[in-house]
C-alpha cells in the first residue's frame, strides 16, 4: 500500500494506492491542516502536521481511515519515521523539537533536541536515528541511539539539508541550497563527506531501494538524480517540471509526489527488482523491507506479478542457507488470477541469526520459470545486518 499526505486541499489531504502507485484514491484526513510527513511501521501509518489541533494522525487499516492523536507539543512538526519499535518526529521550531512514541503513535513524549535548529528530516538505520537541519553553523546533523538523547554532529557544509535516508550501510542527505555540493554521505551518521550533486537543484527528498539511491527536486531541468553507491550521481529527466517534494521505494516501484502540476505523481518500475523473459514485461516482483538495523521479525515482504501466465502458481519462501541441511519455510503461495497480475505483502517470521534466501518464483507467459532471490543476514539480536539486491533467474 502506498500513502501520501498533503499540505492543502479540502478534506481529502490523504491519498492511497493499492496497485504500486498506478491509481490513487482520495481519503479524508482528520483535519484540513499542513500534513508534512507520513511513514509506515509495524502495521501502522503515522502522519504529522506543522499546525492544527491534533498534529498527529494514525491509521491501522492501510490508510483507509485515520484517527487524531495529540502531539507532545504544538510545534511545527516536519518529519516522522519508524525504527526498532519506536516512532520519532522532529520539528523546525518550538521548545522540545523531538517527540517519541513507543505505542504505535498513540501517545508521544516531548524530547529535547541536541540544539535549537530547524530540523527538517529524520530517519532510522543500523541502530541509529539521524536528523538533519536547514539552520545552524557547522553542525546541522544530530544523532541518537534511542530517540531520547541526541548529539550534535559536524556537517561539512551549512546547506539547507532537506532529507536524510539510510540504505546498504550508508547515510545520504540532500539539500536545496549550496553550490554543487548538495549531497553528503556518512557510514555512521557521525562523520560526513560532501558529494557532488547531478545539478544545483533544490533537492527535496532522497530514498534508497534495491541497490539504488534516488533524489528528486522542486526545480531544475533534470529533477531526478540517481546513484548506485550514493557517492556519484547522474541526472534523470522527470515526467513533468513540477515541484517534486517526496520520493520513496517499495515493492519494486519508485513513486514521487509533487505540490503542483497536471500529473502530481510519477512512478518508475525498478528493472532490477523484477524478473522477465521479455523486455518490457515486468514479470514478478520482490522487496524485502529494511532498512539494515531494523528487527527482521515481522518485517514486510512485498511481492507480486505483472502480466505473467494466468492461472499459473507462485511460491514465496525463506530458506536458511547457513545450515548444513537448508530449512525451507513457505511464506505465501497461490494461483495467479485471470489478468495475470497481483501485489501483496506478508511478514518475515522470527529468524535465528544466520543467512537466508528470500525467494519468489512464478511463470512467464511463454512458460519460462521466473525466480527472484534476495539474500539477507540476521544478526545476533534478530536485526537485519544485510539485505541483498534481487538476483533474477529465468529458466
Amino acid at each position: 500500500m502506498w500513502v501520501a499526505v498533503s499540505t492543502n486541499g479540502i478534506t481529502n489531504r490523504v491519498m492511497r494506492s493499492p496497485d504500486n502507485g498506478a491509481t490513487w484514491t482520495a481519503v479524508a484526513a482528520t483535519e484540513d491542516v499542513n500534513w508534512r510527513s507520513v511513514a509506515y511501521g509495524n502495521g501502522v501509518w503515522v502522519a504529522v502536521s506543522s499546525d492544527g489541533t491534533d498534529q498527529v494522525m494514525r491509521s491501522i487499516d492501510d490508510g483507509v481511515s485515520w484517527d487524531p492523536m495529540s502531539e507532545a507539543e504544538p510545534n511545527t512538526w516536519q518529519s516522522v519515521a519508524y525504527g526498532n519499535g519506536v516512532w520519532v518526529a522532529v520539528s523546525n521550531a518550538g521548545g522540545n523539537q523531538v517527540m517519541r512514541s513507543t505505542n504505535g503513535g498513540m501517545s508521544w513524549d516531548p524530547i529535547g533536541a541536541a540544539a535549537a535548529r530547524s530540523w527538517i528530516s529524520v530517519a532510522y538505520g543500523n541502530g541509529v536515528w539521524v536528523a538533519v537541519s536547514e539552520s545552524g553553523i557547522g553542525n546541522r546533523v544530530m544523532t541518537s541511539t534511542d530517540g531520547i538523547t541526541w548529539t550534535l554532529r559536524v556537517s561539512p557544509a551549512d546547506n539547507d539539508w532537506q532529507s536524510v535516508a539510510y540504505g546498504n550501510g550508508l547515510w545520504v542527505a540532500v539539500a536545496n541550497s549550496g553550490g554543487n555540493d548538495r549531497v553528503m554521505t556518512s557510514t555512521d551518521g557521525i562523520t560526513w563527506t560532501l558529494r557532488t550533486a547531478a545539478a544545483d537543484n533544490d533537492w527535496q527528498s532522497v530514498a534508497y531501494g534495491n541497490g539504488v539511491w534516488v533524489a528528486i527536486s522542486s526545480d531544475g531541468t533534470d529533477q531526478v538524480m540517481r546513484s548506485t553507491d550514493g557517492l556519484s550521481w547522474s541526472a534523470v529527466l522527470a515526467t513533468e517540471g513540477n515541484n517534486w517534494e517526496s520520493v520513496a521505494y517499495g515493492n519494486g516501484v519508485w513513486v514521487a509526489v509533487s505540490a503542483n502540476g497536471t500529473t502530481r505523481v510519477m512512478r518508475s518500475v525498478d528493472p532490477t527488482a523484477s524478473a522477465s523473459a521479455d523486455p518490457g514485461v515486468p514479470g514478478i516482483f520482490l522487496t524485502v523491507a529494511g532498512p539494515v538495523g531494523r528487527s527482521a521479525s515481522e518485517a514486510p515482504i512485498y511481492y507480486g506479478a505483472d502480466r505473467v501466465s494466468v492461472t499459473s502458481t507462485y511460491l514465496l519462501t525463506v530458506t536458511g542457507v547457513s545450515n548444513i541441511a537448508p530449512t525451507i519455510t513457505t511464506l505465501a503461495e497461490g494461483t495467479i488470477d485471470a489478468d495475470g497480475s497481483f501485489s501483496s505483502m506478508t511478514r518475515l517470521p522470527a529468524l535465528a541469526p544466520g543467512v537466508y534466501n528470500v525467494q519468489m518464483v512464478g511463470t512467464h507467459v511463454n512458460g519460462s520459470t521466473l525466480q527472484l532471490t534476495s539474500q539477507v543476514t540476521i544478526g545476533g539480536v534478530g536485526e537485519f545486518t544485510s539485505i541483498g539486491a534481487n538476483i533474477p533467474v529465468i529458466k
